[in-house]
């Protein structure tokens, strides 16, 4: 157990180790001194919380698509709460969205941690479809992310066989139920309340690089961008830092002007500023809103107390009973 929650630490030292030994850290350190941080930060700050609106807009509409109507107010006070807790690991600030379905709201256990489990597919299948377009012109040490179209293509057609066939192994399970009732239909719709979300990252990650002089074009940053927050999501990353800036240097160095050196650490200026000040900014507004939220419903026992429950609900789950019998869970 320890050794894989010390993994994604290990191999983020490795990924920032290689960064700022391939940088020229005098470069470096005057990409930064000439950058407008002032600005930057008002900009990410403005930024961030429409981030938020947009993430909330598309789990409103989820949550509604399954008859649960919060409040999209509530709803995101509760989301910006949880950025305190993502902080420290994503699935736990997710964790604690269940945990408020589950006390608040009053849906199952199982039923609420599927829920999530249908949101969190649909954003890593939307950022990595997305990620094929660019992904076709990786090249150089970058070649892997070629894959990326293909097992794309590959996964979603094979889940849209499961989700067509219904095999009772899967779509009998209390937790994946949620899934299988969305179907290939309610999977679509979920891509495109998503985009909104990803559209808002693609304007503050493109205005960042103008403002570090990292000068891409429109239409690059629409294909390359989302390859970027692609490679962000993975768990190799300690919130945002460490593969995702290899990844950046290679695909938007060469848009950085002067020498190849100074457009590498433009690049790695641009990246290491937006992870860094969006940890704090998450942080800022998770504290403006944490004390709200729990009056919302949020639970406030200790994370150890919910991981013991949801792991009792995980070890009872059975297979749904059949329509209409006694005790099906809604």
């Amino acid at each position: 157990m320890w050794a894989s929650r010390l993994a994604p630490y290990l191999v983020a030292a490795l990924a920032l180790a290689w960064v700022f030994r391939t940088t020229d850290l005098a470069a470096l350190k005057a990409a930064l001194a000439h950058a407008p941080i002032g600005l930057f930060v008002a900009i990410s700050a403005v930024i961030l919380v429409a981030n938020c609106a947009a993430d909330t807009f598309a789990m409103h509409r989820v949550f509604g698509w399954f008859g649960c109507h919060v409040p999209y107010r509530d709803l995101f006070i509760i989301r910006a709460s949880t950025y305190l807790l993502a902080i420290v690991n994503y699935h736990v600030g997710q964790a604690a969205i269940v945990g408020y379905l589950y006390r608040a709201r009053r849906i199952p256990l199982l039923r609420a941690t599927g829920w999530i489990l249908f949101i969190i597919g649909v954003n890593v299948g939307t950022l990595f479809l997305l990620a094929s377009a660019g992904a076709w012109k990786a090249a150089g040490k970058l070649s892997f992310l070629r894959l990326i179209p293909v097992a794309s293509l590959m996964g979603a057609a094979i889940w849209a066989v499961l989700l067509r066939i219904r095999p009772r192994i899967l779509a009998e399970r209390r937790v994946l139920a949620p899934l299988f009732e969305m179907g290939i239909s309610g999977h679509i719709r979920g891509v495109l309340v998503r985009l909104p979300h990803v559209a808002v990252l693609c304007l503050w990650h493109f205005i960042s690089l103008r403002l570090f002089k990292v000068e891409v074009p429109a239409l690059d940053a629409i294909m390359y961008l989302p390859i970027y927050f692609a490679a962000a999501s993975l768990p190799l990353n300690v919130n945002g830092l460490g593969v995702a800036q290899l990844v950046a240097i290679e695909f938007f160095a060469p848009y950085g002007g002067g020498s190849i050196s100074d457009g590498r650490a433009a690049v790695t200026a641009y990246s290491l500023s937006t992870a860094v000040v969006s940890l704090f900014l998450q942080l800022g507004l998770g504290l403006l809103c944490i004390r709200r939220a729990t009056q919302l419903g949020m639970p406030r026992e200790a994370p150890e107390e919910f991981e013991v429950e949801a792991a009792a609900a995980v070890v009872a789950d059975a297979p749904l009973p059949a329509e209409g019998e006694a005790g099906a869970e809604v």
